[in-house]
Formats: C-alpha cells, sequence, structure tokens
C-alpha cells in the first residue's frame, strides 16, 4: 500500500531542511579574512644565502651580484656564501660565467637564492661547448 503524496511531499521537505540548516551554518557563514603582508621598502636591504652546485668544477667561476664579485674561483660543490641584496622589490640580477676544461661534457650550474623572510628560488643553467656566460634574474611577487 502506498502512503498519502502530501505527507510524503512534507517528510521530504522537513529532512532537506533538517539537512540544511545545519550544512549552511557550517559553508556558509566563512569571512574572509585579508591577509595582510608586511610591505618591503624599496631600500631595505636583505640579507641571502647563496648556494652555487655543479656535477663537472669549473676551471674559472665568475658570480656577481650588483657588480659586485662574490665567487672568484671554483672549490667544491656545492659552494655557499652569504651576501646582502639591495632589494627584492624589482627582482635580482645574477651574473654567473664558467668555463670548464676541454672534453668536459656538457654540465649543469644550479643557483639557489635563499633572501631571509623570503622563499627560495633555484635556477639551473646548463653549458655549452665548455662555457657557460647568464643573467639569471630572481623576483619574488
Amino acid at each position: 500500500m502506498r502512503g498519502f503524496p502530501p505527507i510524503q511531499l512534507f517528510l521530504l521537505c522537513l529532512a532537506f531542511v533538517a539537512l540544511a540548516v545545519p550544512l549552511s551554518h557550517l559553508t556558509g557563514n566563512t569571512h574572509n579574512a585579508k591577509v595582510i603582508q608586511p610591505a618591503v621598502k624599496e631600500t631595505q636591504s636583505v640579507k641571502a644565502l647563496l648556494r652555487l652546485r655543479f656535477a663537472h668544477p669549473p676551471t674559472t667561476l665568475s658570480l656577481k651580484l650588483a657588480d659586485k664579485e662574490l665567487i672568484a674561483s671554483a672549490e667544491a660543490s656545492p659552494l655557499e656564501l652569504h651576501a646582502v641584496l639591495a632589494s627584492t622589490q624589482d627582482g635580482v640580477d645574477v651574473f654567473l660565467s664558467a668555463t670548464w676544461p676541454e672534453n668536459t661534457p656538457d654540465t649543469a650550474l644550479t643557483l639557489e637564492i635563499e633572501p631571509d623572510g623570503l622563499e627560495a628560488r633555484s635556477e639551473t643553467r646548463w653549458s655549452a661547448a665548455g662555457s657557460l656566460d647568464e643573467v639569471i634574474t630572481f623576483s619574488w611577487k
């Protein structure tokens, strides 16, 4: 025997309301809070850790940051050094040049920069014909 349709419709609506009210409280009352990021001043200098990795040691290696020579010779991989970045607002340009002995296969150099308070960025460049001369730009947004 079948039930009375208006009562079945009423019970269906009642079940829907019983489920909809708690779900609306869980999902409908969220407020999107604005995340306030600290303002980075253009003239503010930032300390950073630079790490240079390579598979085959180069015969000559030069790493310049803002026309200042940071590395003039290759010792062992990885090379780590601390530097002061003038500003990270518009990005940081790093000039990297290296040469390898003859018969060295094309190899990769990975430069990682880790400023205080910002994410670490990493770039890998491959040598061609035993030399590498690149300008690598790191940016944070």
